[in-house]
């Protein structure tokens, strides 16, 4: 009889330490952060039928504040973090033969998916590509940790230059000249647009939005960006430190 409690202690015990010891980076922990926009709580378990699918929402805890309001580090701020990490701005990607820093493609993966850009182009510093594969990580794995399944993040924006700035301000007057994007330490994340990659396990846009605004606070907090809310772009605006 003793033997038989044993092995059923040790069965649950077992898969318990598996689970745990299988994240060996700090950013496969889920995040205890998430920020809203709205002041009432979701619990894990509520769920709602949108065109014949059930769309889940994921519990959270809520830091007071409306997202436009936490993230407003100004562009003045980030210009100085752009201009002490990034590249010297070019003109035209040609000109990216004689750049001093490099600059590496980002390609669409698992963890996010690469939008295509009319006015920039898919490239990064070596410091922000890492801080934007570390920040699609820890969002993709804190899904999984809450019970959702596979998704990832939309990159809408990294290096611009000064050719696409001035086709942007063509398209748009309050674009200005002095863009963080022209240092090549700055991408723009979407929070209108999330990429389900299972079906089967859809979750709410509103639950995806803070949860991805938990995990670029964490960051934040951590001194390793500086991040803006864009309500009218859809996008969270993030300058690596």
């Amino acid at each position: 009889m003793r033997n038989l409690l044993f092995i059923i202690l040790l069965s649950l015990i077992v898969p318990a330490i598996a689970v745990s010891c299988s994240c060996n980076d700090n950013h496969d922990q889920p995040i205890k952060y998430v920020l809203r926009d709205t002041t009432q709580e979701v619990s894990a378990s509520s769920s709602t039928e949108q065109d014949g699918n059930t769309v889940h929402s994921m519990d959270s805890h809520i830091i007071p504040g409306r997202l436009k309001s936490i993230f407003n580090d100004s562009n003045h701020i980030q210009l100085k973090a752009a201009q002490a990490n990034g590249i010297v701005p070019i003109v035209d990607l040609k000109s990216a033969y004689m750049l001093k820093k490099p600059i590496q493609r980002i390609h669409t993966c698992n963890l996010y998916y690469v939008d295509s850009m009319k006015h920039a182009t898919p490239y990064l510093v070596p410091k922000a590509a890492l801080l934007l594969n570390k920040m699609a990580k820890a969002f993709h794995d804190t899904i999984i940790a809450r019970g959702g399944k596979d998704y990832r993040i939309r990159v809408t924006s990294m290096l611009r230059t000064n050719n696409s700035v001035s086709a942007l301000q063509r398209r748009n007057r309050a674009a200005t000249t002095q863009s963080c994007h022209l240092y090549g330490t700055t991408f723009d994340i979407s929070w209108a647009k999330f990429d389900c990659m299972d079906p089967s396990y859809q979750i709410s846009l509103e639950s995806l939005k803070n949860i991805l605004a938990e995990i670029i606070y964490d960051f934040r907090q951590r001194g390793q960006c500086y991040a803006i809310f864009e309500n009218k772009q859809g996008c969270f605006h993030i300058t690596v430190r």
